[in-house]
């Protein structure tokens, strides 16, 4: 089936909804990112810095959060589509540790374009990123 096909096969309502969000942020993962992006600030990776700012714990990076959410959906599009524009407003910070959650919804779609939502949740249940918006397009 050609990507075309795919999406065309993926608007709402024909019961192929977005994969549930739902994934753990340990300190471990953050360390990695921090590692990978050249991110070193201590509120990532101190735990005693980012309570003395007023943070519960360290917390996750915002671009780790959205990696986070957007990696879902580009193993539910399979090698047919590709994340093409992802972008967000990071609301609440994610501790180290925290359960992020949330359930994507096709906001649009078409034979070349799909375009999803999301509101994902810390472990507290605040809204860690609103205004999430991804695209998907044809390989």
């Amino acid at each position: 089936m050609t990507a075309t096909g795919r999406l065309d096969r993926l608007p709402p309502g024909e019961g192929m909804d977005p994969p549930e969000l739902s994934i753990t942020l340990s300190q471990e993962r953050i360390d990695s990112y921090a590692e990978a992006s050249g991110d070193h600030n201590p509120i990532h990776l101190d735990r005693d810095f980012a309570r003395a700012v007023g943070l519960p714990s360290t917390i996750a990076h915002g671009l780790l959060t959205l990696a986070a959410a957007a990696a879902p959906l580009e193993r539910w599009s399979g090698e047919v589509a590709y994340v093409s524009r992802v972008s967000c407003r990071f609301s609440a910070p994610v501790p180290s540790g925290d359960l992020v959650s949330g359930q994507p919804q096709v906001r649009e779609a078409d034979p070349g374009r799909m375009v999803l939502v999301l509101e994902a949740r810390n472990g507290s249940g605040e809204l860690a990123l609103t205004k999430a918006e991804m695209e998907l397009l044809p390989l």
